[in-house]
């Protein structure tokens, strides 16, 4: 997967940078995980501060635009989308119980 920085974003009454991305992608439309994977090693943000709005395959295309939210502080996290929100948490969560599980 390939990514390119479209535009970036900054809104400060949200407390949020808001970044676009095109990536290329063999075969299937990466999925939210994915994505926000790549997107976090590349611009080095916090996994529990970014949320994928959105994915939107480019019809005929092997490239997806995507939008990112990045945010400042946890707090700052409150004005997103409820069920974009809780993705993230629920992520969180299951990360943290596999870690746990490991050393064991």
């Amino acid at each position: 997967m390939d990514l390119k920085l479209g535009t970036e974003s900054e809104n400060k009454l949200l407390g949020r940078k808001e970044i676009s991305f095109k990536m290329s992608h063999k075969g299937k439309t990466p999925t939210v995980e994915e994505a926000k994977e790549q997107i976090c090693k590349k611009l080095n943000l916090s996994p529990d501060l970014t949320v994928v709005v959105n994915i939107n395959p480019i019809y005929g295309s092997t490239e997806s635009e995507i939008l990112v939210h990045t945010y400042s502080t946890k707090e700052a996290m409150n004005v997103e989308k409820k069920h974009l929100a809780a993705r993230v948490a629920k992520k969180a969560a299951k990360g943290a119980k596999a870690a746990e599980a490991a050393p064991a």
